[in-house]
This record gives structure tokens, C-alpha cells and sequence, in this order.
């Protein structure tokens, strides 16, 4: 079997089972059953919660060679369109990624990094979200395969990450389309859900919570040039909600402040039992060094036994 009968059954196999298609992008979209799906021009290449595959749009008309001359990785499929030589990159992945699960945050981050590394090294668009795909193996396009699938580690070593602060400026810009929009929204997401949840810790306030996040999920998207579908936006916000109210709750936040208190308490020790000593040693009452260096004389009395 040589390499593009492969890479098309391998994509096949793993598309959607009901996907987004369309013949025509500009005239809309619309759902079909995958073996139907396929039979379309353009195809839906993920689901809202996996990434299987890594997508790429290069509207040069030497893409079809593009990926040689930036040395970028081999590509598992390539559509070009014979009509002006564009085409739709495919990198297929070996362990799909999850983008709506705030439990594997880390692999995501990881993954859009390598997304807009091979996207620079390919000179792709960086508005292209990879929600279509020129559909692998269509008469329209000219297929071809030149690679397997990939680890993301494989793949990192083909491009120049960039730093999670870098991704988080470019999911703000206009033109930028990629995962790192998912990653920005958890990231903004998960802090305020630690705020927002205090207000629902009471029998039965999950449910209250879950659509506050919902709601702040939405705004928050819309401050993306290029929002997220909903479906993607539902996913995230529904797993951000139950991560932090499992591992959030009032037992751990009565923790945590007490370790922020007991933080702040050595620091403040640290910093003032220097003054205090040596004004214990002039002859002051605990009491006359408690009112100068402003703690009360219990905390005076427990800083002296202590050392």
C-alpha cells in the first residue's frame, strides 16, 4: 500500500461522524453522516473536543512544495487546488489532544505551540482555524501524502516554539485563529471561576455556577477577532466548572488563606524582630514595643518565646 492510500484511509477512519461539509464554503455549511461528508469538497477535520489533526492553509502557488523549501516537517496529506496551486496542509497526530478538558491543559499548550511553530515555518495563515479542510482523496484537489502521523514531540523538533506569553498576544490579534485562543480562554476562564464560585457554595449551586461560566465563557470569547464555535465554548466552560468546584471548596480555600496568612506572618517577623529585640533590650515593656511597631502584645509575647 503506498503512502497516500494510507494517510486517506487513516483519515477517513478518524473524521467526525458527523461532520461539517460543504461544496462551496462561502454559500455555508451544514452536518452530514461521515461515508456522506466525505463525498464533499471541504470536510470538517476535528471534533469540538479532539485534535487529531493539524491544519494548515498556504494560498501561495508553490505550496505544494512549500514545506521542502522552509525544511518544515513532512506533511501526513497535502490538497492542492490545480486551479492556483494553494493548498490545505494535514499533520496527523499519533495520540489525539484535547481541547475542551481543563485536566489536560498542559498537552494543549504544548500542542499550540507546535500548531503556530509549523504555521510560521510553512508561512500559513494565521486566520485559518482548521474548522474546514479540503476534503483528502476529493477529484477537486490533487492529494498527496509524504508522512505518517506524529508525536508532538516529533513534531516540535521541526519548528521554533514560541513562549506561552507570545501565544497569549497572538490570540488577541485579529488575524490569529489557532489553538492558542483555546488556551488563552482556560487560562482566563479558570481564574475567575476561583472568584466566582464562592458565590454558589451552598447545596444545589452547581448548577448556577456551571451557567455563570457559561455566561462568562461567552464574553470572554467575544473579545476574540476570531471566536471559538460554541460548541467548543459549551465544552470548556462545562469542564472548567467541574474542575474547580471538585477541587475547589471551602475547606481549601479556608487553606490556602491560612497558608497566604502564615506567609505574610514570617515575613512580617522576619522584617520587625530585629527592631523588637533591640527595644527589649533598652528596657521596654513588651506592651510599649508592641504599640511602636504596630502588632499587638500577644504576637510580641509569642515572637520572643519562639526564639
Amino acid at each position: 500500500m503506498s503512502a497516500v492510500p494510507a494517510a486517506l484511509e487513516l483519515f477517513r477512519a478518524t473524521a467526525p461522524r458527523r461532520a461539517y461539509c460543504t461544496d462551496s464554503p462561502q454559500q455555508g455549511q451544514y452536518i452530514c453522516a461521515r461515508d456522506v461528508a466525505l463525498n464533499h469538497s471541504h470536510i470538517q477535520p476535528n471534533t469540538a473536543g479532539l485534535v487529531r489533526w493539524l491544519c494548515f492553509d498556504v494560498d501561495r502557488p508553490d505550496a505544494a512544495v512549500r514545506w521542502q523549501d522552509k525544511h518544515a516537517a513532512p506533511p501526513t496529506l497535502v490538497m492542492v487546488n490545480p486551479a492556483n496551486g494553494h493548498a490545505h496542509f494535514a499533520y496527523g497526530l499519533a495520540v489525539p489532544v484535547p481541547r475542551t478538558q481543563v485536566s489536560r491543559i498542559k498537552p494543549l499548550q504544548y500542542l499550540a505551540a507546535i500548531q503556530e511553530g509549523t504555521r510560521r515555518r510553512l508561512g500559513a495563515d494565521p486566520g485559518y482555524s482548521g474548522g474546514l479542510l479540503k476534503t483528502p482523496g476529493h477529484p477537486a484537489w490533487r492529494t498527496s501524502s509524504f508522512a505518517g502521523v506524529y508525536g508532538l514531540s516529533d513534531l516540535a523538533e521541526w519548528c521554533h516554539l514560541p513562549a506561552p506569553s507570545e501565544l497569549r498576544r497572538m490570540a488577541a490579534n485579529e488575524d490569529y485563529a489557532g489553538l492558542g485562543r483555546n488556551c488563552t480562554l482556560f487560562e482566563h476562564l479558570r481564574k475567575q471561576s476561583y472568584r466566582i464560585v464562592r458565590d454558589y457554595w451552598r447545596p444545589g449551586g452547581y448548577d448556577g455556577f456551571a451557567e455563570n461560566m457559561l455566561m462568562t465563557a461567552e464574553a470572554l470569547n467575544g473579545q476574540f477577532t476570531n471566536p471559538l464555535p460554541y460548541g467548543e465554548i459549551k465544552s470548556i466552560a462545562r469542564s472548567v466548572s467541574k474542575w474547580t468546584w471538585q477541587r475547589f471548596n471551602p475547606a481549601e480555600f479556608r487553606a490556602i488563606q491560612a497558608a497566604r496568612g502564615s506567609r505574610k506572618g514570617a515575613a512580617k517577623r522576619e522584617a520587625l524582630f530585629p527592631v523588637v529585640m533591640q527595644l527589649i533590650e533598652e528596657g521596654r515593656s513588651q506592651r510599649e514595643v508592641a504599640s511602636i511597631v504596630g502588632v499587638n502584645h500577644a504576637t510580641i509575647s509569642r515572637w520572643l518565646q519562639s526564639d
